[in-house]
């Protein structure tokens, strides 16, 4: 795994970095949707794809969260229509796995915890800003009724989500 590859999250959803996207790899896995969180003018885009742009920059106070109905909602279309949709950003380590999980919550009913531990096992490098960590624990706690399974724990000078540390035990 690294930053040149495109990671299968579920039969119907990819992740990647803007790096490996070239429409050889896009048409050998049968891509028919690109999601792009680029926030990069002018990326290349092909023929028959359908795209949706998520312009957004990988900074703690941006507000990620105002794309989640946008981008589920899109994901659905895909998973219903037996499609496959490839969400990237720059690196396909913040932005874009941030939208697989909210995605993932909302379509397949996991916990936070759950998609962020099954996109981590797939993609190792994936590490959601601080800002993103807290709107993803807002998301699940309006999608779980009140509940979240993630959260920031403190002490340290930026907040750190408590399933970094269940990722560590498990991989000790």
């Amino acid at each position: 795994m690294s930053l040149l590859s495109i990671s299968e999250i579920t039969p119907y959803m990819y992740i990647s970095g803007y790096g490996c996207v070239y429409e050889t790899k896009i048409r050998k896995l049968g891509i028919t949707h690109i999601i792009d969180c680029t926030n990069i003018p002018n990326t290349k885009k092909f023929e028959g794809i359908k795209y949706l742009e998520v312009p957004i920059s990988d900074k703690e106070v941006e507000k990620i969260e105002k794309y989640f109905d946008t981008v589920i909602e899109f994901v659905k279309e895909v998973k219903d229509s037996n499609g496959k949709v490839l969400i990237y950003c720059s690196a396909g380590v913040s932005r874009s796995p941030t939208l697989a999980m909210v995605s993932l919550i909302a379509l397949e009913n996991v916990s936070l915890q759950e998609a962020y531990h099954h996109i981590n096992t797939i993609r190792p490098i994936i590490s959601p800003n601080t800002g993103f960590w807290r709107q993803m624990i807002d998301f699940e706690m309006k999608f779980k009724n009140g509940e979240s399974t993630v959260t920031m724990l403190k002490g340290m000078r930026k907040g750190v989500p408590s399933c970094y540390l269940q990722r560590q035990k498990t991989t000790q």
